[in-house]
């Protein structure tokens, strides 16, 4: 089986990364209320009915590059907590260090992703795209809880899992306002997401005998 890509299959994928690219570019300069399918076609040269070969209208766009952005914040999330403790949180103020870390990236992506934050805050996100962001973040709750536990570590609370939840909620929340109606971000709230997380979860935080003992090697 032959599995090169072709040049067809290579210029489609060229012609779609171009589309959302150029999309997220215009609304970080208009604003998405500013953005239609015509703009885009005429910016990139093409015709309309080409942009509809890859998306059905402009939300279908914006929700590409608001799904991208969530993708790669996922990836930042979990590549940040391998770089800060590599061999695991061997504490859980190892894993806190760790947690503070990857708010401060992901306030970084909020900063650099374009069209990601207008898109965030605005009203043109298909329903679709708020369930994938929703499920985003209950896959991200699962792999915090899994490594947490992985690591040797506990939550001593009723549900475990709901209490990583409202963590990776917190963070959502805290970024969310942080941001809101500022492009740079204000560093006050942003440190008052990590003082809220912190808060909330860290009483719950058991270092099992495991960890303990790799801790005194």
């Amino acid at each position: 089986m032959n599995s090169r890509i072709s040049p067809v299959q290579d210029r489609s994928r060229q012609r779609l990364e171009d589309i959302v690219r150029i999309t997220a570019s215009l609304v970080e300069d208009l604003g998405p209320a500013e953005v239609t399918t015509t703009l885009i076609a005429d910016r990139l040269g093409i015709s309309v009915g080409s942009i509809y070969t890859y998306f059905k209208d402009r939300l279908a766009i914006f929700d590409a590059i608001v799904s991208r952005a969530i993708a790669n914040n996922y990836e930042v999330s979990m590549r940040t907590r391998a770089e800060v403790t590599p061999d695991g949180p061997r504490t859980p103020d190892e894993w806190f260090t760790a947690s503070f870390a990857v708010i401060d990236r992901l306030a970084d992506a909020y900063r650099c992703q374009a069209g990601f934050r207008k898109l965030w805050f605005s009203q043109f996100l298909s329903s679709s795209m708020l369930e994938s962001m929703q499920r985003s973040d209950d896959e991200q709750a699962h792999k915090l809880l899994s490594d947490l536990e992985a690591a040797g570590h506990t939550l001593d609370c009723p549900s475990p899992l709901d209490a990583m939840r409202v963590y990776v909620g917190l963070i959502d929340k805290g970024l969310d306002l942080a941001f809101r109606h500022d492009p740079q971000g204000r560093e006050e709230l942003i440190a008052e997401t990590k003082h809220v997380v912190f808060s909330y979860l860290g009483p719950y935080m058991r270092q099992g005998p495991e960890a303990r003992q790799r801790n005194r090697r």
